[in-house]
């Protein structure tokens, strides 16, 4: 689900360092996954926009999907151990050639 997020320099007083401290703090503590983003001129301030995905929803999104499709549980991957038969009247069969 995409989101909106918006930063006004007038809340940083338009300090473009602490408005570029507060975005970069967005970013670390949020991971977005951003899909646009915009820039805007409000009278003397600059707005800045961004499209985003949530990372903590993709990401259980993905561990969703990856549940949901997951392959046969691990004992079918094993590799096939050949066996020689326990009773000696169960004749012993070649694996099969391909």
């Amino acid at each position: 689900m995409y989101r909106f997020k918006g930063f006004d320099s007038a809340q940083c007083g338009d300090n473009l360092s602490a408005l570029e401290a507060v975005i970069n703090a967005w970013m670390e503590s949020e991971h977005p996954r951003i899909r646009h983003v915009c820039q805007s001129i409000r009278g003397q301030h600059i707005l800045l926009s961004f499209v985003y995905e949530d990372s903590h929803q993709l990401e259980q999104r993905v561990s969703a999907q990856a549940l949901a499709t997951s392959p046969l549980p691990r004992f079918f991957d094993d590799e096939f151990i050949e066996e020689t038969s326990t009773n000696p009247r169960v004749p012993i069969t070649p694996p099969p050639m391909h």
